[in-house]
């Protein structure tokens, strides 16, 4: 029991710290160039039909998903090119209620302001929290293979569905924000992902002590990221964090 717990120590510890290190990474980057939009995006007055509507677009895109499921959208057979755009399918609830609402991109957080330097951003605070983790883990030789398979083709063929993810909570997030406030938007999100997996876990018999590990620390790592999100009002940054650690996480 006791070296099971060590492990699961020693995989979430450097988790926590990966995702810290990028956040750190990306706010002083933001800071230092300026990249913070000055305008906060301004609260309509209809705040809770926009979130009610956003809570109808995002069952959407679980119903789409559903359907790719059974096979009945676009068959990849392994094409990257049809998986992009099953996945642009799969999310286009969110780009068709912004359009239709007159929202502009800012409400999830996508800015072309300096955009190519936001990318720097991501990619320094991608490598940084690689870095961590693997040193974190006595792995650190690692980082440069998996930084390696991040930019095969067939990993690259995953950006959309991890980006397109985090559009999806930026759009929720922002909309429960107008209906609510900050604390609200922060923890009902990170209660939702912690409990995410219990269920599963429970099926699977797993030690208390493990689901309550899980459930804290996939918490904590959603108040940090959506936190920092909200400061700097963008996501390509971490965008690209979350898809550099998905391959890292994956790799094991």
């Amino acid at each position: 029991m006791e070296d099971i717990q060590q492990s699961e120590f020693i995989f979430y510890l450097p988790l926590i710290a990966a995702y810290t290190g990028a956040c750190l990474t990306s706010y002083f980057f933001f800071r230092r160039f300026k990249l913070i939009l000055n305008e906060e995006v301004i609260r309509p007055k209809n705040a809770n039909m926009e979130l009610v509507l956003a809570v109808i677009a995002v069952a959407a895109i679980f119903a789409i998903g559903r359907i790719y499921d059974a096979g009945y959208l676009l068959s990849s057979k392994n094409n990257p090119l049809v998986w992009i755009i099953n996945n642009l399918i799969i999310y286009s609830p969110i780009l068709i209620l912004i359009a239709i609402r007159g929202h502009s991109l800012s409400t999830v957080w996508i800015s072309p302001q300096k955009w190519h330097i936001k990318i720097i951003s991501g990619l320094l605070s991608s490598i940084i929290a690689l870095v961590i983790f693997f040193v974190l883990r006595s792995e650190w030789y690692r980082w440069a293979e998996v930084l390696d398979k991040s930019l095969s083709l067939k990993s690259l063929s995953n950006f959309a569905a991890v980006f397109l993810e985090g559009v999806a909570i930026a759009f929720l997030f922002v909309r429960l924000k107008w209906a609510s406030n900050l604390k609200v938007a922060l923890f009902i999100p990170a209660i939702l992902f912690a409990f995410a997996h219990v269920p599963g876990m429970l099926a699977d018999n797993d030690p208390w002590w493990h689901i309550l590990l899980m459930s804290s620390v996939t918490g904590a790592i959603t108040i940090l990221v959506l936190y920092t999100c909200n400061k700097l009002r963008d996501i390509i940054w971490i965008g690209l964090v979350h898809y550099f650690l998905d391959v890292a996480i994956n790799s094991f």
